[in-house]
């Protein structure tokens, strides 16, 4: 498995190494990944870093999916904003996720960005069509991303190590194993904290209406 893995990665670093316009296709790699969310963002910073070197590596992860996210957000919030409306009405995953972020303060949005387990792309959609100042995604968007980069690109820079050295494999695999428990249990919470606000609201116009009707 290892082995297969090591290939996998080898052949992944020869891909990108291959690819016309040199450290551009670095920066790029990560542009489509934040249009086309189904491409393995990890892989490919953990590739960059390993392919560019650490620094070089890193700064073409964050800035390509930076970028990616910005078009993605501005698109949605000034060209396709009414299909996108007409959407979230009929999935109730992204009412959900609505209600939950609609009263997150920029820190905690970045915090959401830097883990790997939570659909980004969707909360993406979803600070475009409630008009979130362009100036506090960018921040929220680039703190979240920063991180998450960083993380994956020490791996891809010493990914050798990794996955020769078991204790390093196994560090690895319980770091994901984290940033999964923790993506759930945040997910879990703001479920939670959107129901809460949800009765609050529902109480507050039964209470309006009895006044009204006295």
């Amino acid at each position: 498995m290892l082995t297969s893995l090591q290939q996998y990665i080898l052949n992944l670093i020869e891909w990108l190494q291959g690819l016309p316009g040199g450290p551009w296709a670095g920066l790029g790699a990560p542009f489509l990944e934040a249009i086309f969310p189904f491409l393995p963002l990890v892989l490919i910073i953990s590739a960059n870093a390993a392919t560019y070197g650490f620094w070089l590596g890193t700064l073409l992860s964050w800035v390509g999916s930076l970028l990616g996210t910005i078009l993605v957000f501005a698109a949605v919030r000034y060209v396709f904003r009414k299909p996108m409306t007409r959407w979230l009405e009929r999935h109730k995953q992204g009412v959900y996720w609505l209600e939950r972020i609609n009263h997150m303060s920029p820190v905690s949005l970045g915090f959401l960005y830097s883990l790997p387990f939570i659909p980004v792309s969707l909360i993406t959609y979803l600070l475009a069509l409630i008009q979130m100042p362009l100036r506090t995604f960018i921040m929220a968007a680039g703190f979240g991303k920063l991180l998450v980069v960083l993380i994956f690109s020490v791996i891809g820079d010493q990914w050798e190590e990794f996955i020769q050295s078991p204790f390093r494999l196994s560090m690895l695999v319980l770091l994901l194993f984290v940033l999964w428990v923790i993506s759930r249990g945040l997910e879990e919470l703001l479920k939670r904290r959107a129901f809460r606000k949800r009765n609050e609201q529902l109480k507050r116009e039964l209470e309006a209406k009895r006044q009204t009707t006295l």
